[in-house]
């Protein structure tokens, strides 16, 4: 991470809701989507607006064809969406901003202890897609959400399936993906339903953490600190995008995970 970035992240105060970012904010991740020395054709669209338009429409859920004019054509936005997803810029853009949130609460950038859940939401897509049945029962025919969390509550890195797989499987495919990114991690936490992911934490030289409600409990009962990772999940659920999963693809459902990851932790930012 940028020394400058660092410091500028210590100043990060009264920012609103990132809907539309601020220019604190945008300073942080600046050189991610409009990285120095990129060669080709000037850019018609400031990449600036281009990420205030993808916000926008992560966060109301609007249409491609009815993206306000402000934000310039939607052709030119959606063709420029496909790029950055295909080269894992909201990824990384969403590990620094987590990774920021952590130095203002004063801890180290990369945690060293993650947890993992996962949340099955419906299709909403006409058309070729990648959903299938599953979830709880097999009835749900959408995708499966799959996150990693550190204490704070922070997204860190996030996952798309179809609905199909167990939760162990596309937990173990994140984890394998995205620890190499986070060498300070030691532990992981997830629910019962990931005692699976006993063989992976060993062959990492990992601990695994399994959390289960109190004995004679029934209903829903907040587990310490895996609470966190519902609160999550809950906002970005507020991200009209993800009210149901409308994509065609993984990457496309992954991608929209990560930006409103994004927006989520620039609100954190200024928290």
């Amino acid at each position: 991470m940028p020394e400058k970035v660092t410091r500028l992240a210590v100043r990060l105060a009264g920012m609103s809701f990132a809907i539309a970012l601020t220019d604190e904010q945008w300073e942080l991740v600046a050189d991610l989507f409009d990285p120095p020395g990129r060669r080709g054709a000037p850019a018609q669209i400031p990449r600036r607006q281009m990420v205030d338009a993808l916000l926008f429409i992560g966060r109301t859920g609007c249409q491609w064809r009815y993206l306000p004019e402000r934000y310039g054509s939607w052709t030119a936005v959606w063709a420029q969406w496909r790029r950055w997803r295909a080269n894992g810029v909201w990824a990384a853009a969403m590990a620094r901003l987590a990774a920021i949130v952590r130095v203002l609460h004063d801890r180290e950038p990369v945690p060293s202890m993650v947890m993992v859940d996962a949340q099955t939401v419906k299709g909403g897509r006409y058309g070729p897609t990648f959903h299938e049945a599953g979830g709880r029962g097999g009835r749900t025919i959408g995708t499966k959400r799959t996150l990693l969390v550190e204490i704070l509550g922070l997204p860190v890195a996030a996952r798309a399936d179809s609905a199909r797989p167990h939760d162990v499987v596309a937990a173990r495919e994140l984890l394998r993906d995205r620890l190499p990114d986070l060498p300070s991690v030691r532990a992981i936490v997830g629910d019962r339903a990931y005692r699976g992911l006993a063989a992976l934490a060993e062959r990492k030289h990992l601990a695994l953490d399994i959390k289960a409600p109190p004995p004679g409990s029934s209903g829903f009962v907040p587990i310490r600190p895996l609470y966190r990772i519902e609160h999550a999940f809950a906002q970005l659920g507020r991200w009209r995008r993800l009210s149901r999963c409308y994509e065609g693809t993984e990457a496309s459902a992954r991608a929209w995970l990560e930006v409103a990851s994004v927006g989520y932790l620039a609100w954190r930012a200024a928290a």
